[in-house]
């Protein structure tokens, strides 16, 4: 069968981050193939600060200039409001909310735990895990009124973990949570949410110290490479939901949450648990949970049991009782 090209015709995108870097290529290249855009992007440096429309409005631009639709928000995504906004931005501009793309992200300096600003930590918190979940707050009952919708978030290898990096590491791990669960609450409605650990030459990674991977590194790396990937988790064609993938230089990868069966013994001392670690860390015997349900009901089978906590299509507990 042959097919034809993937258009994004009639459909509304926001993409955050959208100013520069890989947003910036997300945004031209969604343009470019009938997207409806919304550059969300206030033009902050990497600390946060000095904010600036002038990123946005030159994607929105190009985009127009090339004959395509877009539309400005330079609203802080840190803030409630500010998330809100850019949903509301698309439904004013073009009547409707089709998907999200949420690069945008900051990087204050990189500091150990007992040099770490509180002020570094709660900002890239905001703008990557609170502005993913209040965005998609607000889109979810037009996609939901639609049967339709598409969420790309941006996690990263950083979650891995890396000298200094705990406050980036900590939010972009943070959105795989959110990631996981609402795709699970979407799919039924329509609504595939995915997320992505991208490699790219950015403001972010143009801080790295020289070095010949450095190099090799901004040569491999374009931002104009990761767009095509995202673009199509943020396609009707899309079939995929609650899954990670690295992309970067053209590799696509899949990225998995994995537990070992590991070793079971009374659980009565701690010289027990001393005794098992040898076990534990030798244990290639790998399962891959999609939720919580599948997780539990794996556990309990490794103890002879036949059941799980729940499904993922009720809450694995009690409201709490308030009498």
């Amino acid at each position: 069968m042959v097919q034809g090209p993937i258009r994004f015709d009639g459909r509304t995108i926001l993409i955050t981050g959208a100013g520069r870097g890989l947003g910036r290529a997300q945004a031209l290249l969604l343009g470019s193939r009938g997207a409806q855009v919304v550059v969300a992007d206030n033009g902050t440096a990497m600390d946060g600060g000095d904010a600036s429309r002038g990123p946005a409005e030159s994607v929105v631009a190009e985009i127009k200039a090339a004959g395509g639709q877009a539309a400005v928000c330079t609203a802080d995504l840190a803030t409630e409001a500010g998330a809100d906004e850019a949903v509301q931005t698309c439904l004013r501009a073009f009547g409707r909310i089709d998907g999200i793309v949420h690069y945008a992200s900051t990087c204050p300096d990189l500091a150990t735990a007992d040099q770490l600003p509180t002020r570094d930590f709660e900002l890239v918190i905001r703008v990557n895990a609170f502005a993913g979940l209040w965005m998609a707050r607000a889109a979810w009952p037009h996609m939901a009124a639609q049967g339709y919708g598409r969420i790309v978030y941006v996690t990263s290898g950083g979650a891995y973990g890396s000298l200094g990096g705990t406050t980036y590491s900590t939010a972009k791990a943070s959105v795989i949570g959110l990631m996981r669960c609402l795709a699970i609450e979407g799919v039924g409605q329509g609504i595939l949410i995915n997320a992505i650990a991208p490699s790219a030459h950015t403001r972010m990674t143009d801080r790295f110290e020289p070095s010949a991977y450095a190099d090799w590194f901004f040569k491999t790396m374009e931002p104009e490479k990761v767009a095509p990937a995202v673009a199509w988790l943020a396609s009707e064609e899309c079939d995929v939901h609650g899954e990670i993938f690295a992309i970067g230089g053209g590799r696509v990868a899949r990225i998995t949450i994995a537990e070992n069966e590991g070793a079971i013994g009374s659980g009565a001392s701690i010289e027990e648990m001393r005794d098992l670690i040898p076990r534990v860390m030798g244990d290639q015997r790998f399962f891959f949970p999609r939720d919580l349900a599948e997780r539990s009901g794996k556990v309990a089978a490794l103890f002879g049991f036949d059941g799980s906590l729940g499904s993922s299509s009720g809450f694995a507990v009690r409201p709490i009782d308030r009498d």
